[in-house]
């Protein structure tokens, strides 16, 4: 295939907020801060989101990330009872994404693939967890969940649309990248290329698969 686009989805794809959970519940207990504590709070949190984001997904009002998150944290802190405020624990959540590491293999993949390609980054997020990041690295444009008012998985396609219409592309000529179900879903929706960045090896569980699957960027010479 003569792919023109390359999109890449940013958490958990091309940097890892899960090396960020330290400091995350470190600036929300404070001097009650222990490890134990902050993997329970992180699981907790990591626990509610999927349910949530489905019905964000399902909504017909467009509710924001900092929404999303929000429900999640609630529901989270009720479930643990640590005595912080849900808003502080809200803010070091979404800001301590932006301060995510990347991955060993990203800066120089996506360099060397930005020569021959358009690079654009596709996130379900907001500008407080993203901006920083995409300051970083080489790209040509991002499209954000909450500019676009959809999110990746939206069963009308919203998001890869709005990429579509804005490169002035064909579908086909676009390859998306990302390591969750709706980076899968909502590019193959679209009829964008998808290939699932499985990482950890986990298990494919949903009767949409992806077209390839790979567990490191370096793997898409082997697509392109």
């Amino acid at each position: 295939m003569n792919y023109k686009v390359i999109s890449f989805d940013i958490f958990q794809t091309l940097v890892d907020v899960n090396k960020r959970i330290p400091d995350i519940w470190r600036a929300i207990l404070k001097e009650e801060f222990s490890n134990d504590k902050a993997e329970q709070g992180s699981r907790a949190i990591l626990g509610m989101y999927p349910s949530i984001y489905e019905k964000a997904v399902s909504a017909e009002k467009f509710e924001t990330m900092e929404e999303v998150y929000s429900k999640c944290v609630e529901k989270a802190m009720n479930e643990l009872n640590f005595a912080v405020s849900p808003k502080d624990v809200l803010y070091h959540l979404m800001y301590q994404h932006s301060k995510a590491p990347f991955y060993s293999e990203v800066c120089d993949c996506i360099k060397k693939l930005h020569r021959n390609y358009k690079i654009v980054l596709s996130s379900d997020s907001n500008h407080l967890m993203v901006d920083e990041l995409i300051g970083k690295i080489e790209h040509d444009k991002a499209f954000i969940s909450d500019d676009l008012k959809s999110y990746k998985g939206n069963v009308n396609g919203g998001f890869f649309d709005s990429v579509i219409t804005d490169l002035k592309v064909e579908p086909k000529s676009i390859i998306h990248i990302g390591d969750s179900t709706a980076d899968v879903i909502g590019a193959h929706r679209a009829g964008i290329t998808s290939c699932w960045l499985n990482r950890d090896n986990r298990k494919w569980n949903c009767d949409i698969t992806p077209d390839y699957i790979i567990t490191n960027l370096n793997e898409l010479t082997d697509i392109l």
